[in-house]
């Protein structure tokens, strides 16, 4: 289940999202802001590999035209459902750990 998040810690998250975003914009620490094709296609294919090994999906299904684990990871990628940890390598060799989430949360942000 999703927990409710009240108005003050909406607006703590948001603005640490914001933050966030201006930082890596300033000094491209993890350029692009955003999920590229590559990562959600990797994504996707590690959750349909779970659900198709049997893992429970985490949306309701019954809705879906069609029970395929790969719409169904890519349901639930679209959802914002999947807690996955993007990493990054930087062209110094340094690597970088994203919350999926984070991305996410930052992509709309960006769209809006």
């Amino acid at each position: 289940m999703e927990s409710k998040l009240s108005p003050p810690e909406l607006v703590e998250r948001i603005q640490k999202l914001a933050e966030l975003l201006r930082s890596a914009l300033s000094d491209r620490t993890f350029y692009p802001p955003r999920l590229t094709r590559f990562e959600a296609a990797r994504i996707i294919a590690a959750r349909a590999l779970q659900l198709a090994m049997g893992a429970q999906p985490l949306i309701d299904v019954s809705s879906l035209p069609n029970k395929d684990p790969v719409l169904i990871a890519m349901e639930e990628l679209k959802q914002g459902k999947l807690n996955y940890v993007i990493i990054r390598e930087l062209p110094d060799g340094k690597t970088l750990r994203l919350q999926l989430k984070d991305l996410i949360e930052i992509e709309r942000l960006l769209q809006a």
